[in-house]
């Protein structure tokens, strides 16, 4: 089930992009370049590619920062939003389990528990939507972000 999310992505891709040159483009720029520069970044960059992270998924989802960053349990709407941001960090940021788990104030358990949910409710076409959105904000926002760091060798 999960190997034809790939596929699924890319029909949503085409509910908002002009043409297939155009997808192509915008795949390239967003996902590759990020999955890329994501394997060669430090610790410290990955905790603050999270917390850039909470900050963009408080004002899309119209949270409180606070609570996202809170390793306290929370309503459901607010652990709804935390599950979405680790999955986006590890689908289209590419970042390390572990590292998303650090910068969530999770266990790596409920990193992966997250993946798993969300992937699982993309079947729904409206939430799907959602999250190919959520991912192309967060795509363009790190974008720059990771390949400026990089250059800089601020990594290991």
């Amino acid at each position: 089930m999960r190997k034809t999310k790939a596929i699924k992505r890319n029909n949503y891709l085409n509910d908002f992009l002009p043409s297939a040159a155009s997808k192509q483009r915008v795949e390239d720029q967003i996902y590759t370049p990020l999955c890329d520069c994501a394997a060669t970044a430090s610790a410290d960059l990955h905790m603050e590619i999270c917390d850039g992270l909470i900050d963009i998924m408080a004002a899309l989802f119209n949270v409180s920062g606070r609570q996202l960053r809170s390793p306290q349990r929370d309503r459901k709407d607010i652990a709804r939003v935390r599950q979405i941001g680790m999955y986006i960090a590890r689908v289209t940021l590419c970042l390390n389990i572990r590292l998303i788990a650090d910068g969530f104030a999770r266990d790596k358990s409920t990193v992966t528990h997250a993946c798993h949910l969300i992937e699982d409710l993309r079947d729904d076409e409206e939430f799907d939507l959602i999250i190919t959105r959520v991912e192309a904000v967060v795509g363009a926002a790190f974008k720059h972000v990771l390949s400026a760091k990089v250059g800089d060798n601020d990594y290991k």
